[in-house]
């Protein structure tokens, strides 16, 4: 099941996102794997803001989450992560449909945009089979520009990393 995050599920998020970090070991992500989870604030705004959605397991416990902000004119997916143990099982899937009804439902986005690596199946793969396509340089606005500089200064190695985006009927 699929719904939005309570304050409840806030401490136990950052060890979802360590779990599913994990994935990223053996990979030329590996130092992923030692990052630090998002802050609690942060999630927390995106609590406030309607933007952080949980798939939880059968103890009603959260398994996976989806975090989402604007970005230039797009509902930008800016964290999915799902437990180690639950991964496989269609939660990622979910998620990512629940952010997409959400922005296609709000009707202000152009579309739903995401930066991951271009090769790990579970991350550009994944999103290729949900519809996403990549975001050529020249039509990247200010905001998703700059996430992906941010991202090469966090370490993520730029000629892996893209932009892709879904487009919604307008």
């Amino acid at each position: 099941m699929i719904r939005h995050a309570t304050f409840a599920d806030l401490a136990l998020l950052p060890e979802v996102e360590r779990s599913a970090a994990a994935r990223f070991l053996r990979t030329p992500m590996a130092f992923a794997a030692a990052g630090d989870p998002l802050p609690v604030q942060t999630l927390a705004q995106a609590m406030a803001d309607g933007l952080l959605w949980v798939a939880q397991d059968d103890d009603a416990r959260p398994a996976g989450f989806a975090l989402a902000r604007p970005l230039d004119a797009d509902l930008f997916l800016a964290e999915m992560s799902v437990a180690l143990p639950m991964q496989g099982r269609g939660l990622g899937r979910a998620l990512l449909q629940v952010v997409v009804e959400h922005a296609r439902a709000a009707g202000i986005y152009r579309g739903v945009a995401l930066t991951t690596d271009r090769e790990l199946p579970w991350n550009g793969p994944f999103y290729r089979q949900a519809g996403f396509t990549e975001v050529p340089p020249a039509q990247q606005g200010p905001q998703l520009r700059a996430q992906l500089r941010h991202e090469a200064a966090a370490g993520f190695d730029p000629a892996r990393r893209c932009a892709m985006r879904l487009p919604l009927p307008v």
